[in-house]
């Protein structure tokens, strides 16, 4: 177990504007911290080293500087920092230790860091822009509510991403530089909204406006829509640069990572099965010019880091420390699904010793947390552990599950909430009745919304003789 937990990985990528450099968080020495390496390979580089954890991080647009966010004791009350590309110069720009700085983008001109802070209250975040050199703080757009993003334009306006009723529905504000502000997505239908890009007279767009799932679309300075690409699966994340755009399809909890250039779209080679290296902060694909970057994920080792070139497939650039495991002990995972009470199939993943045997062995269901979000390939030490001591460990997608369209996730909604209890009923009853586990070893762990899971199950259906039950929070 001890060298489990010492295995180590990489996420939140991005690529420096003369593509020579791809930097990436890492907690190899105990902590999340900001890293960077050649894009052609060599030594990796630390670059922080004045704060406890680096959160979202962004290159300034000549690359000569780097902002970042960090906090202190895990606490997520991010301050503002900027300091030379090579790591100099570590300048601390914000003093507000018990208010949130969350770092969105540096202006155009390069001169100013925006972000979004709750200096006047506490409840709700506002458009501020910081002065990189002397860290002077100038609000730009009052919003009593939350928001997302914040996206710079040529011009100094600003396109923010405001939250709605919902943290799945969002708006578009254009915030002028005097501070006036329009709404440029429309009441109905309610819908998501992320700007991947701007361009001159356009902004790029990940929406699921009218859709089942989100798709990307082109928004003209004139109000007209577009959409660009509508796969029948989310379009979980995109970037652009002007030359090639990059975006991946959460398929089935899968990641399928799509490369556009010069007019023609095509699949990504050379990436193993697996997803995006998906947190809270995100920054799993970029792109610079003519070179991609993807975190990925998988649950037989920690996430890393792949970089591509144009006519090049993509090859391992960061590779995971896997602290000297035996590969042999690693999970193979694969799709499965089962039928529930209405008819329905509700999909998920199985985690088994590799190469074992066929027959039934002990299996723990581990229910992730939300409720709106999903089982994906990512490194889990429990489910590791777990699998390395002979059980099997299935990863259930019950209904409320994100990734399967807005119907699915809203099965679950209000009064149908045990609805979703049922589905993992069902799951364990397809454990046993199709010889992957004895019916009375198979128990159910989770945290979070995962905990409560845990919970309604063994209160709900006590007849199905849980083997253990484990909250571990929620």
């Amino acid at each position: 177990m001890a060298r489990i937990l010492e295995a180590r990985g990489a996420t939140r990528v991005r690529i420096s504007p003369d593509e020579r450099w791809v930097c990436y968080v890492t907690d190899l020495t105990g902590s999340p911290q900001l890293w960077r390496v050649p894009v052609a390979g060599g030594r990796a580089e630390r670059l922080t080293f004045d704060c406890d954890r680096v959160g979202a991080y962004r290159f300034s647009p000549d690359g000569s500087r780097i902002a970042y966010g960090a906090d202190a004791g895990g606490n997520e009350r991010w301050q503002l920092w900027v300091m030379d590309a090579n790591g100099g110069h570590a300048l601390r720009l914000t003093g507000r230790d018990d208010r949130i700085h969350h770092l969105k983008a540096w202006t155009a001109d390069g001169r100013s860091l925006l972000g979004l802070a709750n200096l006047r209250d506490p409840r709700f975040f506002d458009l501020v822009a910081w002065e990189a050199a002397t860290g002077a703080m100038r609000t730009l757009y009052q919003h009593d509510g939350t928001a997302a993003d914040a996206t710079p334009l040529a011009d100094g306006s600003v396109v923010l991403t405001v939250n709605r009723r919902r943290g799945d529905e969002t708006d578009l504000l254009l915030v002028a530089p005097d501070g006036a502000a329009r709404r440029l997505t429309p009441d109905d239908p309610p819908a998501r909204h992320a700007v991947v890009a701007a361009g001159p007279d356009h902004l790029f767009l990940r929406t699921d406006r009218g859709r089942e799932f989100a798709g990307l679309a082109v928004l003209r300075q004139g109000g007209a829509f577009e959409w660009v690409r509508t796969p029948e699966h989310d379009v979980e994340e995109a970037d652009a640069s002007a030359s090639t755009r990059v975006y991946a399809v959460n398929t089935e909890g899968w990641s399928e990572v799509r490369v556009e250039r010069d007019g023609r779209e095509d699949g990504a080679s050379g990436l193993p099965p697996g997803a995006l290296a998906l947190d809270l902060i995100g920054d799993s694909v970029a792109v610079s010019g003519d070179t991609i970057a993807v975190a990925w994920a998988r649950y037989d080792a920690p996430s890393t880091i792949y970089v591509a070139r144009r006519g090049e497939p993509f090859r391992e650039l960061v590779p995971p420390v896997l602290a000297g495991i035996d590969p042999e002990t690693l999970p193979e995972p694969r799709l499965v699904s089962w039928p529930t009470f209405d008819g329905r199939t509700i999909p998920g993943f199985l985690l088994t010793p590799r190469g074992a045997p066929g027959g039934a062995r002990p299996t723990v269901i581990d229910v992730h947390g939300g409720p709106e979000g999903q089982a994906r390939p990512n490194w889990n030490p429990r489910s590791v552990a777990l699998v390395a001591a002979g059980f099997n460990v299935l990863w259930p997608n019950v209904r409320g599950s994100t990734g399967y369209g807005k119907t699915y996730q809203a099965l679950d909604d209000v009064e149908k909430r045990l609805d979703s209890v049922r589905d993992l009923d069902a799951a364990a009853a397809w454990l046993a009745e199709s010889g992957t586990a004895p019916a009375d070893r198979i128990g159910v762990i989770g945290q979070s919304y995962g905990g409560y899971m845990t919970l309604a199950a063994i209160a709900f259906f006590p007849e199905r003789s849980w083997a253990a039950a484990v909250d571990v929070y929620g």
